[in-house]
């Protein structure tokens, strides 16, 4: 994954659905069920010149 680059990424709580900042040291979220946080966001990948042709 050395070409992709990143942007727009969160952590987000998969029970109340709240964001935080990416760069947030938080692991759980402060909602009364304490969900995880997981990464969340947009990605960008570059087109590799070349690749597999359909000869």
């Amino acid at each position: 994954m050395e070409k992709v680059n990143f942007c727009d990424v969160k952590k987000k709580c998969m029970y109340c659905g709240k964001s935080y900042p990416s760069n947030s040291l938080k692991k759980n979220c402060s909602c009364k069920d304490h969900g995880r946080l997981f990464a969340v966001g947009n990605y960008f990948e570059r087109k590799v010149k070349g690749g597999i042709s359909n000869e």
